[in-house]
């Protein structure tokens, strides 16, 4: 049996905007089967059987934030398929991003700080003073927000929302260049997916 070996760094996606370049986990290795030897010598060898395998690798495999992130859970709640997924670490702030591995966007980020801030700081403090909208029953406090369009980027939406346990998280959802802005129904699909987040546990350290 032999084993090709799977890509764990992927430039195009290390120097993508969201600083999130740490660890990357790409599916698709593949594995080939060699079919053995022929048993008699006036035998002509078989012929060699190639079977590709395709190997998928959980988006917790990338560690960090991307622990709280699962491809069909993604799938299922907001409709985007992605199967690349890369973690980074700043001070107290965890950063996972996904995506296709054929496609640099869209992509899906979530970012995740320790906060001491209470729901008041938060609404004077994070709330963005133009084009959030406030979220009820996300966390003690939550807005969603639009994410203009950028030069190397389409537009997105973002949702931001303080937990309980006093952690800052976000999800936000890049679109492709020139993709018409995402659909209104994606912020009730991220929310949605924001309460699946916040119901993960990580594992514990060793």
């Amino acid at each position: 049996m032999v084993l090709l070996p799977s890509r764990h760094s992927d430039p195009a996606l290390a120097a993508r905007p969201s600083s999130v370049a740490a660890r990357l986990v790409c599916l698709g290795a593949a594995v080939t089967l060699v079919g053995a030897a022929a048993g008699c010598a006036d035998d002509p060898p078989p012929e060699r059987i190639r079977t590709p395998v395709e190997i998928s690798y959980p988006a917790a495999e990338a560690g960090g934030a991307c622990v709280f992130f699962d491809y069909e859970t993604i799938k299922k709640t907001i409709g985007a398929e992605f199967d690349v997924a890369a973690a980074s670490q700043s001070g107290q702030t965890t950063t996972c991003v996904v995506q296709a591995e054929q496609a640099d966007l869209p992509d899906l980020t979530l970012t995740i700080s320790k906060t001491s801030a209470d729901a008041d700081v938060f609404k004077s403090d994070v709330v963005p003073d133009k084009g959030a909208t406030a979220i009820k029953g996300l966390g003690l406090a939550a807005y969603q927000a639009p994410v203009a369009a950028a030069k190397d980027a389409g537009a997105g939406l973002e949702i931001c929302w303080l937990t309980k346990d006093k952690r800052l998280m976000s999800l936000r959802f890049t679109g492709a260049l020139d993709a018409p802005a995402p659909p209104k129904a994606l912020a009730g699909k991220l929310v949605t997916l924001a309460k699946e987040v916040e119901t993960v546990k990580p594992p514990k350290k060793p």
